[in-house]
């Protein structure tokens, strides 16, 4: 599968779970190998240097390592022959290695990472995991929200990145409200209340400049929150940093000021996050469940999905990142016959046992392709526009267990 560059928010997505499961892999010795080709890189320096790599993995004294070591170097020779060294735009990493977790036994992996941002630098890496640092930097949501949940008796601060918010504090201000001891005077309780509200503004005043002014050339706006007067006080403190204050874009009425008013904050203010990845995903798979209920356009299921996919009646494809299917790529050996397999359960799969279905003969493989990455390279080439769901929201929940995490609004019936 030729790579295509990393241009939507799908591919985002998609981008961040190729990271987290490449994470996940660990090599018996440095048996794993991370080469990084940018766009303008010279076919004739990257081939030679892996000619090289070859030549010097003949000195490997454990013969198993060797072995591994040079599968996967052939391995990402012949995936960049394959492609003819058509690099993508911004573009491409190739890993490869024995991924196996049990000893003495071989299973010899390639994958591709197409950057979200160009690559700067040809890189060539080879240790017991995959070198991902480069990758990892292109991940941080350009765009963050701070969210804060206050009364007098306590308050809450999180960040809202992407489709996630983190709780970053929690505060009481240890005051009842509800009783005040015999033999004060009103007067003297009223101040004594007061003070304690000064006090609490001022520490949580400090949590608050401390949390979010490193977040300043990312933080698109900040949303304050509670019941009563309170928020509204709070927001008009000069304890706060001006370069905050200048940042406050909403102030709500809520009826919590725990985790639950931080939900009510991002739930009542649609409008003001209208841009955040959150909301979007809410609206769109709104949007697919009203298809499927009103307008019969909207369609779900592995196999319905990708025939209408396939005859280009798709609009609009949803997949969930729940999915953790992948497409194999084998080729005959003896006759160089193709041929992709869907595989849902990939860590169980013997890649060894596939024949060739022309002559029988044994097959190798050329590469391995995620699954939602297959689907949205067959979602560009029919011009359909595509939405990778998270499980972060409870929608997201409901398309992945109750739809099976597979599901497009079509064009027409």
């Amino acid at each position: 599968m030729k790579p295509t560059p990393a241009s939507n928010e799908a591919e985002h997505v998609l981008f961040v779970k190729k990271l987290k499961r490449l994470g996940q892999f660990k090599g018996r010795g440095t048996e794993l190998i991370s080469v990084y080709v940018p766009p303008a890189a010279d076919r004739g320096s990257v081939m030679g240097q892996l000619a090289e790599e070859m030549s010097q993995s003949s000195n490997i004294k454990s013969p198993t390592t060797r072995k591994n070591v040079q599968s996967a170097l052939r391995k990402i020779s012949n995936f960049l022959k394959q492609i003819n060294f058509d690099i993508p735009e911004k573009g491409i990493v190739v890993f490869a290695g024995n991924v196996s977790e049990k000893e003495g036994v071989s299973d010899l992996r390639l994958f591709t990472v197409s950057p979200l941002k160009p690559l700067r630098t040809k890189l060539y890496w080879c240790d017991s995991q995959f070198h991902l640092a480069p990758l990892q930097e292109m991940i941080q949501p350009d765009d963050v929200y701070a969210l804060v949940a206050i009364d007098k008796k306590e308050a809450t601060l999180a960040l809202l990145l992407g489709k996630k918010y983190e709780i970053l504090g929690k505060f009481s201000s240890g005051y009842s409200g509800k009783f005040r001891a015999g033999g004060q005077s009103a007067q003297r309780f009223e101040r004594l209340r007061e003070e304690a509200a000064q006090e609490f503004y001022k520490r949580v005043s400090e949590k608050f400049n401390a949390a979010f002014l490193p977040y300043m050339d990312r933080l698109k706006g900040i949303l304050i929150g509670g019941p009563g007067t309170t928020k509204n006080e709070f927001a008009e403190k000069d304890m706060l940093d001006h370069r905050l204050k200048k940042k406050i874009i909403g102030i709500l009425d809520l009826g919590y000021t725990d985790e639950s008013g931080i939900r009510e904050i991002i739930q009542r203010s649609e409008e003001l996050l209208k841009e955040t990845e959150l909301v979007r995903e809410r609206t769109t798979v709104n949007k697919f469940f009203e298809a499927i209920v009103k307008s019969g356009l909207g369609i779900y299921g592995q196999k319905d999905v990708e025939d209408a996919l396939g005859i280009g009646k798709v609009a609009l494809l949803l997949l969930s990142a729940g999915i953790e299917w992948e497409v194999f790529k084998f080729q005959c050996t003896h006759c160089a016959k193709e041929e992709e397999l869907v595989i849902k359960e990939p860590l169980k799969f013997d890649s060894n046992s596939v024949k060739c279905k022309a002559c029988n003969s044994p097959t190798e493989v050329t590469e391995e392709v995620d699954y939602l990455d297959w689907m949205i390279e067959k979602a560009h080439s029919t011009g359909a526009e595509t939405k990778i769901i998270s499980l972060d929201t409870p929608e997201g929940e409901q398309f992945y267990k109750g739809f099976g995490g597979i599901g497009a609004i079509l064009r027409y019936k």
